[in-house]
């Protein structure tokens, strides 16, 4: 099977997924900027965009392993190309936040001191904020970053099992990302999202004929009663929306939902730091109805800008030396 295996709309999804949250936490989360009831209910489904990443993440990463034949051997070449490719973005994201968590105080004078501890900033270099009391993130959507990164781990060690053929193999891989989420509720874990990944992995495995149909549609109908008894209906919806979207409109794409695909990672990481940061300030100046509105467009245009000039200096090169490791 070639390599080079890409489906376009997956662009398009995860640049919306990332303007939706970025929108969700310009709307719902500046505090009380926004209060129409309406307006917030609507925009808050955006932070579903976290699930979609989710179930993305679940698809390209096992369609990459697959590809290029992982195995057990590869382990290290694997998690060195995950290392390279989100590493760099997302530690000069934290130099970025702690500089602009240090200047806050400075734009908002009657604001609380947040800067972070030193100890703090040390934790994000393993992720491991989730797991020491009193720590805190330097950017709140960085804790995604720490699931996703415990699914690279996970894939890692475990997916051989997939690729070998062997059902009951297949059947203790499938039970090990349903069954935690029945148990596990602090969302600082992979395994309490387990579902969502495993509802894109078991697509993967489908399309590249690893499973037939029918494995397919039972292990999907467990996903389902999994997000349907652990999550609300909304997680359900969002979750088998994205795998039909991503089934039948598998080639659809148009140029600005691409550009937005390719700048995703640097949106997501920068969202709340720069455009959030903008709205935080300005909310306290512009109060009128059309104020709001300019104010928020304004944020999602620098958030934009921003993300586009870091994608191109900062995530862009990490990604081409992704590649030119073997």
């Amino acid at each position: 099977m070639s390599s080079k295996i890409h489906i376009p709309i997956i662009d398009v999804l995860r640049g919306f997924a990332a303007l939706s949250v970025c929108l969700f936490h310009y709307v719902c989360t500046t505090t009380g900027y926004v209060n129409n009831e309406i307006i917030l209910t609507l925009f808050n489904y955006g932070s579903r965009g976290v699930q979609v990443f989710f179930i993305i993440s679940g698809m390209v990463i096992p369609l990459s392993m697959i590809t290029l034949g992982y195995r057990y051997s590869s382990f290290k070449v694997f998690i060195l190309k995950r290392f390279i490719r989100i590493e760099p973005p997302y530690l000069v994201s934290v130099a970025i936040g702690v500089i602009i968590l240090f200047s806050r105080h400075f734009l908002l004078p009657a604001s609380a001191d947040i800067t972070p501890s030193f100890r703090d900033i040390l934790l994000h270099l393993g992720y491991l904020i989730p797991f020491v009391d009193g720590a805190k993130w330097v950017n709140t959507v960085y804790w995604t970053l720490s699931v996703e990164f415990q699914y690279y781990l996970y894939l890692a060690l475990i997916f051989p099992l997939v690729l070998n053929n062997k059902m009951w193999q297949r059947i203790f891989f499938y039970i090990f990302l349903l069954g935690p989420p029945f148990f596990i509720e602090s969302e600082a874990f992979f395994f309490h999202w387990s579902a969502f990944f495993l509802l894109g992995i078991v697509y993967i495995l489908w399309i590249t004929q690893l499973v037939n149909k029918y494995e397919y549609f039972i292990v999907t109908a467990l996903c389902a009663l999994a997000l349907a008894l652990n999550n609300e209906m909304i997680d359900l919806i969002v979750g088998l929306l994205t795998v039909a979207a991503i089934h039948f409109f598998k080639n659809f794409t148009f140029n600005f939902g691409k550009k937005l695909g390719n700048i995703s990672y640097s949106l997501y990481l920068l969202h709340t730091l720069i455009g959030g940061t903008f709205v935080n300030v300005m909310s306290h100046r512009f109060n009128l109805p059309y104020q709001k509105f300019v104010v928020i467009l304004i944020g999602v245009l620098i958030s934009l800008t921003s993300a586009a000039l870091f994608y191109r200096f900062i995530e862009k090169p990490s990604q081409q030396y992704t590649k030119k490791i073997k």
